[in-house]
């Protein structure tokens, strides 16, 4: 609908344009997934096609290693823990009764306390860093969907950071990328409704345009558009009609 002002005279016009479009359904999110360390896989939880709930486990590396170091880590941390805290209570006991302990032996009893604390907080960091290390070995899914373009199996090996991609996950909730000649750039826009077919059925759902790409494809010479639509599946094809207002 327009309005065309004619010598003060306010003029509703009314008119509409189908145009023809070809659709692929994709992932309203897709992304590749890898890991950030190096190992060989252990579990695999799911196959191509699997449906997964974000936070799901997917994959677990042999991680005997990082479990051991972790270990490890708080044990010596456990040990230093008591250690302070013995010095602490000590040095508390000691201070209260300063007149009793010449200042030598006070000042080396602080010292003491404040090079075991040292030691404790890198302790900690210590184990910080092998929780890390530990959870790096572990993959889940960032969102809710399907995997895809499974990769690996147990007992593969796995290369960290720059490694080949180990899954394609492909959210549940779908979108439309629409394509159509480029001589209606001007004449379709976001809120127009696009009608989808699949081998030339229509499916009877109709949907509208949320998002215009910027640009005209050279190689062919077409615009694209995307629409929400859920219930299809990730890579179904088909045509349609944009109807333009």
């Amino acid at each position: 609908m327009k309005m065309l002002g004619l010598l003060g005279i306010t003029v509703v016009s009314l008119w509409s344009a189908e145009v023809y479009a070809t659709f692929e359904a994709q992932g309203a999110k897709e992304t590749l997934l890898g890991m950030n360390a190096s190992g060989i896989v252990k579990k695999m939880l799911v196959q191509n096609g699997s449906v997964v709930t974000k936070g799901a486990l997917l994959l677990e590396l042999d991680n005997r290693e990082e479990k051991l170091s972790l270990q490890m880590a708080q044990a010596d941390l456990t040990a230093v823990t008591h250690e302070c805290d013995f010095l602490g209570t000590q040095y508390a006991r000691y201070e209260k009764s300063a007149q009793v302990f010449d200042k030598n032996t006070l000042e080396k009893l602080k010292t003491e306390l404040d090079t075991k604390r040292s030691q404790r907080q890198r302790a900690q960091l210590a184990v910080a860093y092998a929780q890390q290390k530990l959870a790096k070995t572990f993959l889940y899914a960032p969102f809710s969907g399907s995997i895809g373009d499974k990769t690996v199996e147990v007992g593969g090996m796995v290369s960290g950071m720059g490694g080949a991609p180990l899954f394609k996950l492909i959210s549940n909730h779908t979108k439309l990328v629409l394509h159509y000649d480029s001589k209606y750039a001007l004449s379709v826009n976001v809120g127009d409704r696009f009608c989808p077919a699949i081998d030339g059925k229509k499916t009877g759902q109709c949907t509208k345009i949320t998002r215009i790409y910027p640009s005209i494809n050279p190689k062919n010479h077409q615009m694209s558009a995307e629409s929400d639509m859920s219930g299809f599946r990730a890579g179904t094809f088909g045509d349609g009609i944009i109807t333009t207002h």
